[in-house]
């Protein structure tokens, strides 16, 4: 039972970990944080195509 429950925990860690990529119109810092085919607009720090 605290076995499953460590990994549980471990799971929701990793997975929260994991980050998205940013889609056109969202915030962003760095063309990295942007998906596929979309950069960063140092300006107005959102993704565009």
């Amino acid at each position: 039972m605290r076995f499953s429950f460590l990994l549980i925990i471990a799971a929701l860690t990793a997975s929260m970990s994991v980050s998205a990529c940013s889609a056109v119109d969202e915030n962003c810092a760095e063309d990295s944080d942007c998906c596929s085919g979309l950069y960063c607009d140092v300006i107005l720090y959102h993704c565009l195509g």
